[in-house]
């Protein structure tokens, strides 16, 4: 599925006279073979500046999300969902960057490969080396094997890498890389600063929009699920990191209802007053009232503090966290005004997506008979009251599958267009 959609992309750019080269990891395209590695669902490709608006409306027509931009101006991210699979294009406009640092044009010499525009064999050797000087840092496996079986024109090697830094750095490169000495090149780290003082405008420039964009001190994505008992948080949010640490962040679930995991030391003194209140049904009502209200601080600052203490700190540490509840159940509690829980639960951080699960009381009651009709109809009365407070995405809870695809795509979009 995922090969198809990047053929038939590749093939309507070429059907639209839009110039384009597909830089590297393309060995699945010639096998006519699904990606095997990350680096295959992720084309990294050349597209010309005067094709632009062409390229931009055919991505629109396939259904291709443009992100947001990042620091560098000159890469331009686009992405699909095919069901959970993700497939995208990085696109460099113009000709080869690191960052916005132009090196290398490509488009001028490409080759035709089966049915799709890759650099010619000089541009390749050209590329996958500086590439792997300055964007990687290393020089992968594969691109050693390419480098050192490549009979390039030497000539031609010679001056395009000499235009990146200087003849004499250009015929050390090129003798270095024949006789396989790939460690070398990394020792020589004046590689990197020699290249940036011939664009020192572009790197102050970039170095600030990086600043900014790496998001030094924000805290990482709050995912909150919240709705009434059995609706499917737990399993949900289950789901949900599943699926972001299988892709590669780092997630963490906490609970934050009541019930367990307090800091504060309130269940037994909850316990025992619930054990006292069973034994005296008959308590005024104006009584019970004033206790529960009193009681509703403390649990509050119960998770306040879990929040400060545990859920905050992994945010800093760029985890991205999942809670099942929250500060919500502050707002389902028995006997406690309205005004007051509404007060109180503006006291808590935002999360950054709140999803609200939920059915009919009956679908409920069915998944949980432990939970009466009429306290899960009360407990979507104030979750209705709630949705003000924090704006949730709303979900009726039916299919698992269905809900848990919905969710993650809700998450992700949110994700990559906000470079997380």
């Amino acid at each position: 599925m995922i090969f198809e959609t990047i053929k038939k992309t590749l093939i309507e750019l070429e059907n639209n006279n839009i110039s384009y080269c597909v830089l590297r990891n393309y060995d699945f395209l010639i096998e006519n073979r699904e990606p095997k590695k990350h680096s295959e669902k992720s084309i990294d490709m050349v597209i010309s500046k005067k094709d632009w608006s062409k390229f931009v409306k055919v991505m629109n027509n396939l259904g291709f999300i443009k992100r947001t931009k990042s620091y560098s101006l000159k890469h331009a991210p686009y992405y699909k969902f095919l069901g959970l699979d993700r497939v995208s294009f990085d696109i460099q406009i113009g000709a080869v960057h690191w960052n916005d640092m132009s090196y290398l044009d490509v488009l001028k010499n490409r080759v035709k490969k089966s049915f799709f525009y890759v650099p010619s064999n000089d541009d390749t050797f050209v590329m996958l080396l500086v590439h792997s000087i300055l964007g990687k840092r290393r020089f992968k496996p594969e691109y050693q094997s390419i480098l050192t079986k490549a009979q390039p024109n030497k000539g031609y090697v010679i001056e395009k890498l000499s235009s990146i830094f200087n003849k004499k750095i250009a015929e050390k490169l090129y003798n270095l890389v024949s006789n396989e000495k790939f460690n070398e090149i990394l020792k020589k780290k004046y590689l990197i600063a020699y290249f940036i003082s011939k664009h020192p405008i572009t790197f102050i420039k970039l170095f600030f929009r990086w600043i900014k964009w790496k998001k030094f001190l924000k805290p990482w994505p709050l995912i909150s699920f919240i709705g009434p008992d059995g609706a499917g948080k737990s399993s949900t949010s289950a789901e949900v990191l599943k699926y972001l640490n299988k892709i590669g962040y780092k997630a963490q679930v906490f609970y934050t209802g009541r019930g367990r995991n307090q800091i504060l030391p309130i269940r037994k003194l909850g316990n025992a007053y619930k054990s006292r209140e069973r034994k005296k049904p008959k308590m005024h009502k104006g009584l019970k009232k004033s206790i529960y209200t009193l009681f509703a601080p403390v649990f509050a600052l119960d998770l306040l503090l879990r929040y400060i203490f545990i859920i905050l700190p992994n945010r800093l540490r760029k985890n991205i966290i999942i809670t099942d509840r929250y500060s919500s159940d502050i707002m389902v509690m028995n006997n406690v005004p309205l005004f007051f829980k509404k007060f109180l639960l503006r006291l808590f951080p935002k999360p950054t997506i709140t999803f609200y699960l939920y059915n009919t009381a009956e679908v409920l009651h069915a998944r949980r008979p432990e939970e009466p009709i009429n306290g899960l109809n009360k407990q979507m009365y104030f979750f209705n009251k709630l949705k003000p407070i924090l704006n949730p995405i709303e979900i009726i809870s039916r299919d698992k599958i269905k809900d848990r695809e919905k969710v993650i795509l809700e998450i992700m979009t949110f994700l990559l267009n906000n470079w997380y």
